[in-house]
C-alpha cells in the first residue's frame, strides 16, 4: 500500500492511495481490496459498475427498485454495498438479492463471477462532464486534500492522476472484458441516454434483469429517480461547509461552463488516441431544453 500526493499543473496535490499501480480513494484499506479477488458471490447478485462520477449511485438506486418489485426500498446508502469499501463480511449481514457496486475492473474481481453469470450493469458518462463532477468530489471531501484550481486539474485527471486512474484507459479495458466474454449478461447504459428518456432505460434495465413489471411500475421508478428526488431523499452526505457532495447538479453539457476551448481540445484530442478502435461513443450534449441550460454534476 502506498498513499501518494499527486501534483497538478500548478503544485497542488491530490492524496490517493495506490494499490498494484491502480489508484483509489485515500480512505480505503489495501486488504478489502485485495480481498476483492476472494469476493464470495452470491448466485443471484448484480453489480453496477462505473468510473467514478459517472452515475453509479443513480443506477444502484433503480437496481434496487426493480430487484425488490417495489419504489418503497428502504433509505440506503450505495456505500454499504460497494466493494471496495466494505468488507465481505460486513455485506454478507444485507439479505438477497444483493445490488453491489464498485469502480474497478474486472480483472480486480474473483473471476468466480463469470462462472455464477453474476449480471453486470456498465455505466458510462462523458468524461469532460464527468471532470467537471470529479473536481467538486475532490475539492470537497476532505480526505483528498486537494484545493487546486480546474484550469489546473484538467490535465491532471486526464493523465488519470485520480481514482479510477485514466477514464480513457477504464473505459476501455471495460470494453475489452466485454469484447472477451460474449456469453457474460452486461449491460452497458449511457448517463445521458438515461437523462434523455429514463423511463426507456429503466425499462431496459428491467428486461436485462429478466423482469416483466406492468408499464406503470417503470414510470413510477423513473419519477422517484429523477436527480431532484434522488437528491431530496439520498443526498444525506455533505461536505464540511454545508454542499451535497454526491448529489450536485446531475445534467448534461456544464463542462461547456468550466473548459476553456483549449481545455476541450486536449480532452478531445487525448480521447480520440485511447479510445481509437472503439465501439463506445460518447455524447457531450441532449437536443432537449436540459442541455440549453449548460449544467452537469454526480
Amino acid at each position: 500500500m502506498s498513499i501518494k500526493r499527486l501534483a497538478d499543473e500548478a503544485g497542488d496535490t491530490l492524496t490517493l492511495l495506490d494499490v498494484d499501480g491502480f489508484l483509489f480513494a485515500p480512505d480505503l484499506t489495501e486488504d478489502v481490496i485485495k480481498g476483492l479477488k476472494k469476493f464470495p458471490f452470491r448466485d443471484d447478485d448484480v453489480m453496477v459498475c462505473s468510473y467514478p462520477k459517472s452515475g453509479c449511485h443513480w443506477v444502484w438506486e433503480i437496481l434496487r427498485m426493480l430487484q425488490e418489485g417495489t419504489i418503497d426500498v428502504p433509505l440506503q446508502e450505495k456505500e454499504d454495498l460497494m466493494m471496495e469499501w466494505k468488507t465481505p463480511e460486513f455485506m454478507d449481514k444485507f439479505p438477497s438479492p444483493r445490488v453491489l457496486n464498485n469502480h474497478v475492473l474486472l480483472k480486480h474481481l474473483n473471476p468466480e463471477l463469470f462462472e455464477k453469470k453474476i449480471k453486470i450493469v456498465m455505466v458510462i458518462r462523458n468524461p469532460k462532464d464527468v471532470a467537471v463532477s470529479f473536481y467538486h468530489h475532490h475539492k470537497k471531501l476532505v480526505e483528498y486534500d486537494y484545493k487546486g484550481k480546474f484550469e489546473n486539474y484538467v490535465r491532471h485527471y486526464l493523465e488519470g492522476k485520480v481514482d479510477g486512474c485514466c477514464v480513457f484507459d477504464y473505459t476501455r479495458e471495460w470494453e475489452r472484458e466485454i469484447a472477451d466474454h460474449p456469453e457474460h449478461p452486461i449491460l452497458v447504459l449511457s448517463y445521458e441516454d438515461m437523462k434523455e428518456d429514463l423511463e426507456r432505460e429503466v425499462k431496459k434495465i428491467g428486461k436485462f434483469l429478466g423482469k416483466s413489471y406492468e408499464e406503470a411500475f417503470y414510470k413510477k421508478i423513473a419519477d422517484k429517480c429523477t436527480f431532484k428526488k434522488m437528491r431530496d431523499r439520498k443526498g444525506a452526505v455533505y461536505s464540511e461547509w454545508g454542499d451535497n457532495i454526491f448529489y450536485r447538479k446531475g445534467e448534461v453539457g456544464d463542462w461547456k461552463n468550466w473548459f476553456t476551448v483549449a481545455h476541450s481540445e486536449m480532452c478531445d484530442r487525448i480521447c480520440d488516441e485511447k479510445m481509437a478502435g472503439s465501439k463506445i461513443s460518447f455524447r457531450y450534449t441532449l437536443n432537449n431544453t436540459e442541455t440549453n441550460n449548460n449544467n452537469a454534476g454526480s
